[in-house]
């Protein structure tokens, strides 16, 4: 099987400015959700990612980014994903606190 493909949170944010049509995957509990997400994301907590995900996203080579608080789940789910059999599956490596730094340090920028 393959590894599911890793992406910097700088990368990332600057494919998605290009490809709205990425689908962005959160996998933190919904309170976390709740709390702060990319705007768009979907979110399916990591414990039914695997049971939702053909009725969310049916065509398995769409571009899917996943992401979890920190880092050990969303690795998870882009593997699970690939394993699954979906061709385009990134994790974006740091999750949801590197996001969060690197939107921070931009919007600082600016």
């Amino acid at each position: 099987m393959a590894d599911a493909q890793h992406i910097s949170a700088e990368d990332f944010l600057a494919h998605r400015s290009k490809n709205k049509n990425a689908v962005v995957i959160d996998v933190r509990d919904a309170d976390k959700y709740a709390e702060g997400h990319l705007e768009g994301a979907i979110n399916v907590h990591k414990t039914k990612l695997e049971a939702e995900i053909a009725s969310l996203v049916p065509d398995k080579n769409t571009e899917i980014y996943c992401h979890c608080g920190g880092g050990q789940s969303g690795p998870r789910a882009a593997q699970a994903l690939t394993d699954l059999g979906y061709t385009n599956a990134h994790v974006i490596d740091g999750g949801w606190r590197r996001l969060q730094s690197v939107i921070c340090a931009k919007n600082t920028e600016e």
